[in-house]
């Protein structure tokens, strides 16, 4: 069949081997979680995009029939057996029969070929009875002969009976339809909504339409391709189209004028021709239960395959739209397809081989009306509809204009440069090879010409090479640039033009050439926009001005979006990273036809890309925890999430677990089986880790010997366009062993409470009698320690008291020194005042003048004050006080009423000076001084017996 997609979409095959289940699949659903369902012939067969999982019926038949409720419970039906699933406490899927429910004699029913859930009823439905349970009860309504087929449509049930016809339920029972007789003799496959109408789908007779009361048959291009290969199961889509299984060639999709779409069958990948049952997951991609194995067809994404089936041969290189014909040039050689693709009803498009040339294709290039092909064995020129040859046999890479001349172009080969002229007319060129330009003898495979002339050419290991053409084009002038210019390095680097500027990628982001400085740059801000430094393997822009990137394991697009008025447009990132290891390495190339439609070069042939195929769909991705086990001793299931209900494991409670439970096995899946082997997941164990792990395709991991203490698990999953999940959370503590418990703890307390009383009883005891022992024996030995230290103590004592002695004479005989110093500086002072007062005094008599007379006098009278207040005194009384121990304050405290004259003397006989020696210190004659003993004596109350000079000694 026709298909108006370019190419043929994505078939992922998934056979007996790889499911481990029977070799037919009847149904198939996607329950609300986003796993499928499939009815098989060894039981209910479960997929999550990574586990497949076997639900065998109890007798263990063939499941025909699986569908999903409104309230998202699964209804499954068998031979002689149906019913519903549900969890136990285990987590575990559990198998719940209404078979039991029936009287004996209905329980016998052959298959149940379909299941209708409804909010109010469900609809089993077998050939022998339709089962309708409905408010915990069971409607048995028996065929006279047999039921054919039942068909649910626009919230009515249909049956097909035999020796009646068409049938519809109404008010608990089957009516027939009128001109439903017709379809007593032949089956139908299935019924679908067409607006107002019913399309009736039979399986050898063709289409028919009922509306109003009429059925009226419906020829369509398609009618003879389904009489012919066996009309079996029908869906229809979200966009109104009719996707039709057959029984002998697989699958037709029609539109609602009965034209087809899209034929797929096991020449474009299905398993097998047979397809018994369809369903739509929420990606709007295709499930296909087939007699021998499940398919799923990517046919919602925006990429189709062009390769082999369609026969194009050979890896991709280039792609080019000239005359109206699609040219597309791999390493077998070049190929054709009109383009718009036209419409062929009775089979698909395909690409032709192009004669002319031969083998690897390396590029396809427009110069002005023509189209040059550049290849291994040289470069051709093409024109309406004819090849020839314009240079010699040599390999040729890429072929431009040269600016500012639309004669002249260059060309890159793989050795050196090559300069082409137009010889004929801009409207009928003919182009011919002129000369090689001397002086680059480089491979010049990725070459572009920036606004000043320059020709740059990167070199996959060599660096990059910036060309001036000179001599009329002749020469080559050539600067080679290296990481001395600023480049992180010489390999990986390729040169790209966007709009006008040309631009440099490397191993480590995009560069840019500044001219003034003759140096290249980290493009900063483009660099921020396509993520940081990446190592680039290339950036490309399209026909449309779209830029593509390659970069690590990353494939994809920059969308900008138009915002309002005055603000700046957003730039989204569309990712494509299933694609990026089917790109050829080092040769990516990307061709847009027009705005809906990109073509991609790979390894295998082409990809075409049309965004308007995938666009409004929800790529929502979540993330299911299937199971979590302890895998210490015993293996036993803790916590299952993903069938029947949306995934809860974050609302959980948090788990307790026992301290020998602290090995535990995670494994999860996302439910999103586009380019399934793009998935990628990453944990956390909080508590245990300190950040998430790096993203891996692996859907398990295992702790051991986890310690006692609260954890939190989290795993995100991230698909093919970046899309990642919200993170599903499982939280559990590990519980101390009982011998660490809250309880075990107080045990241990009350008994080290009483333990300690117990113990410090005994210790008291012992230590009352260490005690009284210890302190008889210390007296013992103090006694005689303070007896030898007492003798020692009266030795130190003494060799102290002699020390002191000798130190204290020391000092009393320096004192003394000092102090009889300064008293015979008194005494000399006294004696020479005295002296000079004797000498004026004569002259005092001999002057005969009174004003001389009164200035001697004044003299004499000076000294005397001298002698008298003399200041030496303080000091004498000082070093007195302390040789003498404080003899004169002590006096003082004594006899209060001794005048400082009389202290005076005291202290010189203290120091047992005689009378002739006191006189001239205190200034007196020595009549004078004995006078003032005599006072002395008087003032001491000494009797005429006591000696002045030896009291005064020993006080």
């Amino acid at each position: 069949m026709q298909s108006t997609v370019f190419g043929i979409p994505q078939v992922i095959n998934y056979a007996k081997d790889e499911y481990n289940a029977g070799t037919q699949n009847w149904s198939v659903i996607q329950d609300e979680s986003g796993m499928m369902v499939f009815g098989n012939n060894k039981g209910a067969l479960f997929f999550d995009g990574t586990h497949w999982d076997l639900l065998p019926m109890p007798n263990r038949t063939v499941v025909r029939s699986v569908a999903k409720g409104l309230d998202g419970r699964i209804f499954i039906g068998g031979q002689d057996e149906f019913g519903w699933l549900s969890k136990n406490a285990q987590a575990q899927i559990e198998y719940h029969s209404f078979t039991d429910r029936l009287a004996v004699e209905d329980r016998s029913f052959e298959d149940v070929w379909k299941i209708f859930p409804t909010e109010e009823r469900v609809f089993f439905c077998t050939q022998k009875a339709l089962f309708v349970y409905e408010d915990d009860t069971f409607l048995v309504v028996k065929s006279p002969q047999r039921f054919q087929n039942f068909f649910f449509v626009n919230d009515q049930l249909y049956a097909q009976e035999r020796g009646k016809g068409l049938v519809r339920w109404e008010e608990g029972r089957f009516v027939l339809l009128p001109g439903g007789e017709q379809f007593n003799d032949f089956r139908i496959a299935s019924i679908l909504p067409q607006g107002k109408d019913l399309l009736i789908i039979s399986d050898f007779s063709g289409l028919y339409r009922f509306s109003g009361n009429r059925i009226t048959p419906w020829q369509t291009e398609v009618s003879s391709f389904l009489q012919k290969n066996q009309a079996y199961c029908a869906l229809l889509l979200p966009n109104k189209d009719i996707a039709i299984g057959t029984a002998q060639d697989g699958l037709v999709i029609i539109d609602q004028e009965g034209k087809a779409l899209l034929h797929l069958n096991k020449d474009t990948g299905l398993q097998n021709n047979t397809i018994l049952a369809i369903t739509q997951d929420r990606l709007n991609n295709y499930w296909l239960a087939l007699d021998n194995g499940i398919d799923y067809v990517e046919i919602s994404m925006p990429f189709a395959r062009i390769a082999d089936e369609i026969g194009l041969e050979g890896t991709g290189y280039a792609a080019e739209l000239y005359e109206g014909k699609l040219y597309l040039g791999t390493n077998q050689g070049l190929f054709s397809i009109d383009w718009p693709l036209p419409y062929k009803s009775t089979r698909r498009n395909q690409v032709s081989k192009v004669g002319g040339v031969k083998g690897q294709i390396w590029g396809l290039n427009r110069l002005g009306s023509s189209l040059i092909i550049n290849s291994h064995a040289g470069t051709f020129q093409l024109e309406k509809g004819k090849i020839a040859a314009i240079s010699p046999p040599q390999g040729a890479w890429k072929i431009m204009r040269l600016n500012g001349t639309s004669s002249l172009a260059i060309e890159g080969g793989y050795t050196g440069l090559y300069l082409y002229e137009n010889t004929g007319s801009e409207e009928n060129p003919t182009w011919r090879f002129k000369h090689r330009i001397d002086g680059f003898d480089e491979s010049a495979r990725v070459i572009e010409q920036d606004q000043a002339g320059n020709i740059w050419v990167s070199h996959a290991y060599k660096g990059l090479f910036k060309i001036r053409l000179k001599d009329d084009y002749q020469i080559a002038e050539v600067r080679y640039f290296g990481e001395q210019d600023g480049l992180p390095g010489t390999i990986g680097i390729n040169v790209l033009k966007i709009g006008e500027e040309v631009l440099f990628t490397t191993l480590e982001g995009v560069y840019s050439y500044n001219q003034e400085s003759d140096r290249f740059e980290p493009y900063e801000s483009f660099n921020k926009i396509l993520g940081g430094k990446k190592e680039i393997h290339r950036l490309l822009q399209d026909e449309e001005e779209k830029l593509w990137f390659s970069m690590g394991k990353e494939f994809g697009c920059l969308n900008i979006q138009e915002k309002g008025f005055l603000e700046r447009p957003g730039i989204d990132h569309l990712f494509f990273n299933h694609l990026q290891e089917e790109l050829v390495d080092g040769f990516e190339e990307i061709y847009a036809i027009d705005k809906d439609n990109t073509i991609i070069a790979t390894e295998n042939g082409f990809v075409s890309y049309s965004p308007q195929r995938g666009a409004q769909r929800d790529l929502h991705l979540n993330v299911l925890l299937r199971q979590v086990r302890t895998i210490s001793g015993a293996d036993s299931l803790l916590y299952s999430d993903g069938l029947l209900l949306p995934s809860n494991a974050t609302a959980q409670e948090v788990q307790e677990l026992a301290i020998h439970l602290n090995a535990l096995h995670f494994s999860y899946a996302a439910p999103f089986y586009e380019q399934i082997d793009q998935l990628n997941y990453r944990y956390w164990l909080k508590g245990y880790e300190d950040e998430w792990s790096s993203w891996s395709s692996r859907t398990e991991k295992e702790f051991t010997n986890l310690a006692s203490g609260d954890y939190e698990f989290q795993v995100q999953a991230q698909n093919t366009y970046g899309t990642i999940s919200e993170a599903v959370v499982y939280r559990f503590t590990i519980l101390p062993p009982w011998y660490a418990s809250t309880l075990a703890k107080t045990v241990y307390f009350l008994l080290g409470l009483l333990a300690l009383g117990g113990a410090f009883v005994y210790f008291s005891k012992k230590i009352e009698k260490e005690r009284q022992a210890f302190e008889a024996n210390q007296a013992k030995t103090l006694a005689e320690k303070e007896a030898e230290f007492q003798q020692e103590k009266e030795k130190s004592e003494e060799e102290i008291d002699r020390l002191r002695s000798e130190n204290l004479q020391s000092d009393i005989q320096h004192r003394t020194s000092q102090l009889a110093s300064a008293t015979m500086h008194l005494v000399q002072k006294g004696e020479v005042l005295l002296k000079i007062k004797k000498e004026l005094a004569k002259v005092h008599k001999q002057v005969s003048t009174e004003e001389n007379r009164k200035k001697l006098q004044k003299i004499i009278h000076t000294i005397d004050g001298n002698i008298r207040l003399d200041s030496n005194w303080e000091q004498f009384e000082a070093y007195f006080d302390q040789v003498h121990e404080n003899f004169l304050r002590n006096l003082r405290e004594a006899y209060p009423d001794l005048t400082p004259k009389d202290q005076k003397l005291c202290a010189y006989l203290r120091m047992n000076l005689t009378t002739k020696e006191i006189a001239p210190l205190m200034n007196i004659s020595v009549r004078g001084v004995e006078i003032s003993r005599y006072r002395l004596r008087k003032k001491l109350d000494l009797d005429t017996n006591t000696n002045l000079t030896d009291f005064i000694m020993r006080f």
